[in-house]
C-alpha cells in the first residue's frame, strides 16, 4: 500500500472519530492528515520529517484559529437570562388543583400532567388556578381570576 494512503485512513478515521467524540477537536487532526496525504500523493512531500512537522502545524493552527470561530458559530453560546422568562410557556395558563394543598404545596393537573406546585393561599381539589412561577419542576399558583394580578 502507498505511504500516502496511511495519511488519507488515518484522516477519515479521524474525521469519522469527530461525530464519535465531539466536541471540534479530532476533525483539525483529520483534516491535517488528509491534507498531508493529499500533499504526499502529488509528490510534494517526500520527507517523514516534513510531513510530521506541516501535520503538527497544520492541526496546531487550526485548532487554536478556526476551532475558535467554528465553536461560536456551531455550538452558540449561553446567555443569562433576563427577567422572568418562561421558555415553557407555562405562566399565565389555567391548571386545575388534583388535590387539595396542605401546608401551601398541593398537586396540579396541567395538559395532563400532574405537578408539584405552591401556593399562598388555601386551595380545594377542582379548583382552576393561574401558574405565576415555573421554577424546575414546581409551580407556583394562585386561584384563578379573569384578570391576572
Amino acid at each position: 500500500m502507498p505511504e500516502y494512503s496511511y495519511w488519507i485512513i488515518a484522516g477519515l478515521v479521524l474525521v469519522i472519530g469527530e461525530f464519535v467524540v465531539s466536541g471540534l477537536v479530532v476533525i483539525f487532526f483529520g483534516i491535517a492528515a488528509l491534507i498531508v496525504g493529499s500533499l504526499k500523493f502529488l509528490g510534494l512531500l517526500d520527507d517523514t520529517t516534513w510531513e510530521l512537522t506541516l501535520f503538527a502545524v497544520i492541526s496546531l493552527m487550526s485548532l487554536i484559529f478556526v476551532r475558535r470561530f467554528l465553536n461560536d458559530k456551531l455550538m452558540g453560546q449561553e446567555r443569562e437570562s433576563e427577567g422572568n422568562e418562561d421558555s415553557a410557556g407555562l405562566i399565565g395558563q389555567r391548571a386545575t388543583v388534583a388535590e387539595p394543598f396542605n401546608n401551601g404545596t398541593g398537586t396540579v393537573n396541567y395538559r395532563g400532567a400532574r405537578w408539584q406546585a405552591q401556593s399562598s393561599q388555601p386551595l380545594d381539589a377542582g379548583q382552576m388556578v393561574r401558574i405565576t412561577q415555573h421554577d424546575g419542576l414546581w409551580l407556583t399558583v394562585e386561584p384563578w381570576t379573569n384578570t391576572p394580578s
